[in-house]
């Protein structure tokens, strides 16, 4: 488990250095702010209905495939590969439609009452309407899911390791060549564009690649399993799930377009810079939840669940702590760098990183504890967690951005964090309780039945 979230912390940590290099050259690059927060806004907006609106099918792969592996079920395997794939595929149309549908409504809203456009001089949103509707095509590649469900379940964090590499660096070398030949927001775009897909194209390649090596694809592909009545439990928990990952895309992406909404493009693009910092010391330490979810649901398909609570405890410790330190880095070494790098109006985004930073600390003490609840097969436990956590973010920001003015909205992050690990620990206490009385009353049925058999 230490192997594998090395290896995704690594890669994420370079993929995050890289982006981080890629808003600095695109922000130089264009005329002002306002240009530099429309890039922003549009792959955010794209971003949070590739997360809400699609299923994390990988999820399921590894809950029941885990089953699968154990039972030696190649048969099963492939016809549960399918059925992902399949809601992959739905669940990208609909995120599409959903993007180009709610941005259309909303211009048709703000045409309608003024008022509640974004606050920026010579900023017009319906100007936006067929840029989002182009660049959310994004989604309909999104189909990574299931390669990466596959790929988690066979252990090949390596080769998710280097995918996670391939959006940055396609990015930053087509920033650097869009900066050189000065294409504009259009040329940064179409960048932007490019490297999503690609990357996205990639993963999906990974896992063909994977299945056809383990000889999967015809039983995949010739598989019987029903996709509106699969194995018992299977719609129960990939519903479930879905909203647990759409609460989990809510708190990471809404951010930045609560601040359009509320800021303009122009800080937009300062709190993206703040958020982008915050990724880069937290985003790999947050990962470790993804390479400790197959060791638990392994364990718990073994009947060892006593084993659990020292392991989450362990990685929730050690999480937190280094979220903190990366805190106190940032502090101390903030001004200087974005002064030195970006200029004077964007050392607003250090106090924000700060914040953001800690909120992200917050969060890592918990990311290790939810894989629990799903590998325990009780996610709805993660579903209330996170929508407490989301609704008290909602109501913060509002309430102290008018308090407090912008910084409000970095403190709301913090508060819907705060909430989400107090509601998390109440809950994981709960469910490693049920865990342990199931490994209990296993042992005691395997006891009665090794005497039943010796008389």
């Amino acid at each position: 488990m230490a192997a594998n979230a090395g290896w995704l912390m690594g890669a994420k940590t370079i993929g995050m250095l890289m982006g981080l290099a890629t808003l600095i050259i695109t922000e130089r690059a264009l005329d002002n702010q306002v240009s530099f927060g429309i890039i922003i806004f549009l792959h955010a907006y794209m971003l949070f209905f590739a997360e809400v609106a699609t299923f994390q099918t990988w999820q399921s792969i590894i809950r029941f495939g885990s089953v699968d592996q154990s039972e030696k079920n190649a048969e099963k395997l492939g016809g549960l590969i399918k059925f992902s794939a399949k809601i992959d595929v739905f669940s990208a149309l609909f995120a599409y439609g959903s993007a180009v549908l709610l941005f259309g409504a909303y211009v048709a809203l703000v045409k309608a009452f003024p008022g509640l456009a974004p606050k920026a001089d010579g900023f017009n949103i319906e100007e936006l309407k067929p840029l989002v509707f182009m660049y959310s095509t994004v989604v309909l590649f999104q189909l990574t899911g299931t390669p990466i469900g596959v790929l988690r379940l066979f252990d090949k964090f390596q080769w998710l390791a280097f995918a996670a590499l391939v959006m940055p660096f396609l990015r930053l070398g087509g920033a650097i060549l869009a900066m050189t030949m000065g294409w504009g927001v259009i040329g940064f775009l179409c960048v932007w564009w490019f490297a999503s897909v690609f990357a996205y194209l990639f993963k999906i390649g990974l896992g063909l690649y994977e299945v056809c090596w383990r000889n999967l694809f015809k039983l995949i592909w010739h598989s019987d399993e029903k996709f509106l009545s699969p194995r018992k439990g299977l719609w129960s928990f990939v519903w479930k799930s879905n909203v647990d990952s759409t609460l989990a895309a809510g708190v990471s992406h809404l951010p930045a377009l609560l601040v359009m909404a509320v800021f303009g493009p122009a800080f937009v693009a300062i709190y993206r810079i703040a958020e982008e910092i915050a990724k880069l010391l937290s985003e790999g330490v947050k990962l470790i939840d993804q390479a400790i979810y197959p060791e638990l649901a392994r364990i718990i398909s073994n009947k060892r669940g006593g084993q659990i609570l020292k392991l989450v405890t362990k990685a929730s410790v050690i999480s937190l702590s280094v979220g903190l330190l990366l805190s106190f880095v940032i502090f101390i070494t903030g001004p200087f760098i974005m002064a030195s790098t970006l200029g004077e109006e964007y050392k607003a985004s250090v106090l924000l990183a700060v914040i953001l930073v800690f909120g992200a600390a917050l969060y890592a003490a918990v990311a290790p504890l939810f894989p629990v609840f799903y590998a325990a097969n009780k996610p709805e436990r993660a579903i209330y967690a996170r929508l407490a956590g989301l609704v008290a973010y909602i109501a913060g920001f509002f309430f102290l951005t008018r308090l407090v003015g912008e910084y409000g909205a970095a403190i709301a992050v913090v508060v819907g964090y705060f909430v989400s690990m107090m509601v998390v620990g109440i809950l994981i206490k709960h469910t490693i309780n049920g865990l342990n009385k199931e490994a209990r009353l296993a042992i005691v049925n395997d006891t009665k039945s090794k005497g039943a058999c010796g008389d």
